[in-house]
């Protein structure tokens, strides 16, 4: 096992306890929150008791290849062995090492923003537009989730602010993969390959993300209720901040011990 120095506490500042397993990171809380989730188990908006990143450690070619037959049935059969009700809980799958996963609070006044985050890129790094690899039909499978990122909050936000994190999210994400200048990836054949850059003054090939990232943002429904998650809000930028170091030091983390 790694000696990995950016490894979850225990506990959250912001409230919830993490169980670290051979193949997933869980964060359990003692009252509901509220969530919105990318994962294909009680995804979008939901109330949640437990939020997972599960690590799938083999190959399949079909969601029916999965235990359950699906991703969602999957998921929830991981989380049949902690005390939480299935219908209260959220997941992301990875390919990634569980392991390396990183840790990252950042605080600014009393707003508080902790991420737990797993990383990788050589596989799936993408630029968004740039062809795709396949066309989802009958369950054809791809590998999950590359770069996935729990967020941890004190505060609450309405729905409008929630999609407006994932947003900044997303942002701050794309921000650290730009400095630390990932290329889109040529391993997997891609269709229709072609882009309009006609209007471009520059045109790159640097990744925007990896094709297959997942996302939790978590908040706490009694804390100070934001309307605006956007980058120039003290909200936002502290956001912005605990994602943009805590993708760093996954990809930092895969790059030393993982490739």
């Amino acid at each position: 096992m790694p000696n990995n120095p950016y490894t979850a506490p225990d506990e959250l500042v912001t409230g919830g306890h993490i169980i670290k397993e051979t193949s997933s990171v869980t964060v359990l809380f003692d009252d509901i929150h509220y969530s919105l989730s990318s994962g294909q188990l009680n995804g979008g908006f939901h109330h949640t008791l437990g939020v997972r990143n599960q690590q799938l450690t083999y190959h399949i070619e079909t969601e029916k290849d999965l235990p359950g037959g699906s991703v969602a049935n999957y998921l929830a059969q991981e989380f049949e062995h902690i005390d939480v009700p299935v219908h209260f809980s959220t997941a992301l799958l990875t390919s990634a090492t569980i392991s390396l996963h990183a840790y990252t609070i950042v605080q600014e006044s009393d707003t508080i923003v902790e991420t737990i985050i797993t990383g990788g890129y050589n596989k799936t790094a993408h630029r968004a537009g740039t062809g795709y690899c396949y066309e989802e039909r009958n369950g054809e499978f791809h590998t999950p989730g590359t770069i996935n990122i729990l967020v941890f909050t004190n505060k609450a936000l309405t729905d409008s602010a929630m999609v407006k994190a994932i947003m900044t999210i997303t942002e701050a994400k794309t921000a650290a993969l730009q400095n630390w200048q990932v290329e889109s990836t040529d391993e997997v054949q891609k269709y229709n390959i072609n882009v309009d850059h006609s209007l471009a003054k520059e045109v790159h090939t640097s990744a925007t993300g990896t094709a297959t990232d997942g996302i939790v943002l978590t908040i706490d429904t009694n804390g100070d209720l934001l309307t605006d998650a956007g980058s120039y809000s003290l909200f936002g930028d502290t956001l912005a901040k605990a994602v943009y170091i805590g993708v760093q030091r996954a990809l930092t983390l895969a790059i030393e011990f993982d490739d």
